[in-house]
């Protein structure tokens, strides 16, 4: 009778083995496509300095309210005015209630203001408010810093040789700042004070997180023959504040 050989069996054909191989590789890259395909998403292509601003902008106005100071530095000793303010404020309807620190009629002090669209009443050494002109004490109305149209924010839209800057770390936040120019007309229109004629240097942070304009700051020729910064800060709120006319 014929006998089987069980012993070693001989290796797969030259043929066969070079095809297992080539499944082998081919079925590697594959995997290797699809894990490199799907370990992070493609970059989102970031706006312009322009486009990032005026996101920012949006974002902020559309807070039910605001937080807002304003500090103002480099000032000449007999400027008249608003030197520092505190409070909250609205954009619809531009609105502000706080304090300002104002040198009116040569007296230095604080004074508690609100103000509603183009009405401001003041408190200053009177146990109530009185309604005002606040243009011939120097100063804006405050409520107007607020108007979506003319206020601190439709500066963005005005701004000059805009510029993407360096991140900055601002408290708990981080925010990128964003450099350029604004014609001495447009911070006169809202300030009531400074150069028309006249260039003014301005610098915009923008939070990471929310993408939201946070601070403003401003500097140039706000009185004649010196150079001063104004820097004003918002923060958005969660819930509306009432502000109404005392």
């Amino acid at each position: 009778m014929p006998r089987c050989d069980h012993g070693e069996q001989s290796p797969p054909t030259t043929v066969g083995a070079m095809r297992l191989k080539g499944f082998a590789i081919a079925g590697i890259a594959a995997l290797t496509l699809v894990a490199c395909s799907s370990g992070g998403e493609a970059p989102v292509k970031e706006g312009s300095p322009a486009e990032q601003l005026a996101a920012a902008r949006t974002n902020l106005e559309k807070s039910p309210a605001v937080t807002f100071t304003l500090d103002a530095t480099g000032l000449p000793s007999k400027a008249i005015g608003v030197s520092a303010a505190k409070g909250t404020g609205l954009f619809t309807p531009p609105s502000f209630k706080g304090t300002l620190n104002a040198t009116i009629a040569g007296v230095t002090g604080t004074v508690d203001v609100v103000a509603v669209e183009q009405d401001t009443y003041m408190k200053f050494f009177t146990p109530g408010y009185n309604k005002i002109d606040p243009a011939t004490y120097g100063a804006p109305n405050p409520a107007q810093l607020f108007n979506k149209e003319t206020g601190i924010t439709s500066l963005i839209g005005k701004t000059q040789s805009l510029a993407k800057g360096d991140q900055v770390r601002d408290g708990s936040d981080v925010l990128t700042s964003f450099t350029g120019k604004v014609p001495g007309a447009a911070v006169a229109d809202l300030f009531v004070i400074g150069d028309r004629t006249g260039t003014f240097d301005v610098t915009y942070g923008v939070t990471q997180a929310g993408q939201e304009l946070r601070t403003v700051l401003l500097k140039g020729p706000f009185y004649a023959g010196s150079t001063s910064t104004y820097s004003l800060r918002l923060k958005s709120l969660a819930a509306p504040v009432a502000i109404t006319r005392p």
